[in-house]
């Protein structure tokens, strides 16, 4: 089947994160509901003197001979076949950056707005010697001043284009790809960031929501994304993860007597190690909430998306915080911990697939992006 067929298609889809990698089989039929019929997932765990990418590349070994080993099988026994259409490897914070950008342009006389001068016009961000360009989008289209959903062929004085700009770290990427190609002989190997596709994910998901947070929790990063009536306002990345304050815990229970399990009431220095790692992981979203409150109100929605096993306690932290005192208002907060049950009915999972979040909005992405072909 070719590459670009709407009939069916074979996708193996990649999640690459700093506290666990991810992969899974996608069958796209056209008219049916993606279906997801196998998955997995490997945790990313450091090694002494080894770099977070160094252990990510490692763990990303162990998944594609996992997909390769097991999922193959199980692509057979659903499609007929183990033939892959493409490979869609999203790569997660500390390696990728998204940023957003408005781009003018304006004339004395009215001028035709065409897609051939939209591109021209974008193509304004280049490359660093460190980072490659993954993912660039025009997500808005202001003419004259009015927000524009089809500008294609008006005319104007002067056009504002919102742009989301994604980058990878490039021996991140060299890695990956040196990584997948390796095991699966293919070279129909796209990579993208993962924070376009959350951002795309949860719009499209919840269409009547046009203000809203996305937080997006990694082992040793946070990205947050804000909207606001339904366009990308601000993206910040924090360098502080789920994997700090992990480490704090397990420093502290390393230094009680006997290392026994975690017992605030036999290791004083248990709970305060906690906790100012906590307040350190705080005070860093908070900043990043409090620089865009200066200029806009906070949406009362943040969904929140991180591996399962930190989903609740990230919840508490943030509904226990001061965080919430910068919404300046007694209304409660709606924290929502994105869940496989939260894409169920959109992406169907049988056979040796669970419900994967991150996985499940991979699909989705690449399944809204094939329709629109």
């Amino acid at each position: 089947m070719g590459l670009f067929s709407k009939k069916s298609q074979s996708i193996v889809l990649i999640d690459a994160g700093s506290a666990s990698v991810g992969g899974a089989y996608l069958r796209v039929v056209e008219g049916q509901t993606p279906l997801l019929c196998y998955t997995a997932r490997v945790p990313v765990e450091l090694r002494d003197e080894e770099s977070i990418t160094e252990a990510m590349i490692r763990s990303l070994n162990e998944l594609c001979a996992l997909l390769i080993r097991e999922g193959a099988a199980a692509l057979h026994r659903e499609a007929g076949n183990a033939h892959i259409d493409l490979i869609l490897a999203s790569v997660s914070a500390p390696w990728q950056d998204t940023t957003v950008r408005t781009v003018s342009l304006e004339e004395k006389r009215p001028f035709l707005f065409t897609r051939q001068l939209m591109e021209k016009a974008v193509r304004t961000t280049a490359p660093t010697p460190t980072r490659m360009i993954s993912d660039t989008s025009v997500i808005s289209t202001t003419l004259n001043g009015y927000e524009t959903e089809h500008p294609w062929g008006k005319r104007a004085l002067r056009a504002d284009l919102t742009v989301l700009t994604s980058t990878i770290d490039k021996f991140a990427a060299k890695e990956i790809t040196k990584t997948i190609r390796k095991a699966f002989h293919s070279h129909h190997l796209e990579l993208t960031a993962f924070a376009p596709v959350a951002y795309a994910v949860v719009s499209d998901m919840y269409p009547l929501q046009k203000d809203f947070v996305v937080l997006d929790v990694s082992g040793t990063a946070t990205d947050a994304i804000i909207v606001k009536k339904g366009v990308i306002a601000g993206v910040s990345s924090l360098h502080q993860g789920v994997h700090d304050l992990l480490e704090a815990g397990r420093g502290a229970a390393r230094n009680m007597p006997g290392g026994g399990a975690i017992d605030s009431t036999r290791n004083a220095a248990f709970a305060p190690r906690v906790v100012e790692a906590e307040t350190v992981w705080l005070a860093g979203l908070k900043k990043i909430l409090a620089d865009f409150a200066s200029e806009h109100p906070l949406p009362r929605a943040v969904f929140l998306l991180a591996d399962e096993h930190a989903r609740d306690f990230l919840k508490r932290l943030i509904d226990e915080s001061t965080i919430r005192t910068l919404w300046l208002s007694e209304e409660p907060l709606s924290v929502i911990p994105l869940s496989p049950e939260h894409t169920a009915t959109l992406v169907r999972a049988r056979g040796m697939a669970d419900g994967d979040v991150f996985l499940s909005m991979l699909a989705l992405f690449y399944s809204e992006r094939l329709a629109k072909l």
